[in-house]
């Protein structure tokens, strides 16, 4: 007759073995903000007056979203060009706002423009004369600068290489505590800046 052992065997010794890690479940994801849903409802709501007066016009519409060739500017910059028509000297201000307004539309997310064509950057700003259209963008780029709008640094023998535009709102501060900001302008301007939530630094 064979004798089995009952016993039951050694347990070696040191810690017991990890259990197997939980797999942590993805969080749900995080719901909407207000602000989201507000522009949403207000984008929808813009969208269904359009087609109330001029219907199926969705296909007609210059679309960002679909298309190249934007740029960024801020919502600010009409007033912006009226304060400057307003401070640009009269017998070489006129349309110096018309320059700056095309700088903005060869301006990316930088702030840097490349002077590669200048009278191609007249004629865009509405100087189409020929021999003196680039003289008199040249003496509006000036005023722009005198103002702070912009600033220029020159390349080898050519004066404007390159432009940067700094932010507007920040010359917009130096120039009213300087006391050359008007008050109407002023007032019209603090409230188109609560209209679309800025805060003016």
């Amino acid at each position: 007759m064979i004798k089995v052992d009952s016993a039951p065997a050694p347990v070696p010794a040191g810690p017991p073995p990890a259990a197997p890690a939980a797999v942590a479940a993805a969080p749900p994801p995080a719901p909407p903000t207000l602000p989201s849903i507000a522009r949403n409802a207000a984008s929808i709501r813009r969208e269904k007056l359009r087609e109330q007066f001029w219907p199926g016009s969705a296909s007609e519409i210059w679309d960002r979203k679909k298309e190249n060739g934007f740029s960024t500017i801020p919502r600010t910059l009409g007033l912006i060009m009226t304060l400057i028509e307003e401070l640009a000297d009269r017998d070489k201000g006129k349309d110096v706002s018309r320059v700056y307004f095309e700088l903005w539309c060869r301006n990316f997310d930088e702030g840097l423009i490349e002077v590669t064509d200048e009278e191609a950057m007249a004629f865009a700003s509405g100087f189409t004369a020929p021999n003196r259209n680039v003289r008199t963008w040249k003496e509006r780029i000036d005023v722009l600068q005198r103002l702070g709008f912009i600033q220029v640094v020159p390349v080898g023998s050519k004066k404007h290489g390159y432009m940067f535009l700094p932010d507007p709102h920040k010359v917009i501060k130096k120039l009213k505590a300087e006391g050359r900001v008007s008050a109407n302008w002023w007032g019209a301007y603090a409230k188109r800046a609560l209209e679309i939530g800025y805060v003016i630094p």
